[in-house]
């Protein structure tokens, strides 16, 4: 899942952690990406075991008042590195 209009004065680690414990009740988690640079402030990357649990985790979770904005999620463009690492590519 893509993220964004996420509060990015927020340390990076801690915004890891909060988003961890609001996605992780939606499904298994295999990865959390959020990116401190210009071009990538204020969105993160969450990367479900399956489909399913990501979509579960968008519907409930849109418009979501996280840390004090409105959470924009929307399905990720691309696919994540992490399943070629799981297949052992």
């Amino acid at each position: 899942l893509y993220l964004s209009n996420l509060d990015d004065k927020i340390h990076k680690t801690q915004l890891k952690r909060q988003l961890y414990f609001l996605f992780t009740r939606h499904g298994s988690i295999l990865d959390i990406v959020n990116l401190k640079t210009a071009k990538m402030r204020g969105q993160a990357h969450i990367v479900f075991k399956d489909v399913q649990s990501s979509t579960a985790a968008m519907r409930a979770l849109q418009g979501f008042n996280f840390l004090g904005r409105e959470m924009h999620i929307q399905y990720a463009k691309g696919r994540s590195k992490i399943f070629a690492k799981l297949k052992g590519e």
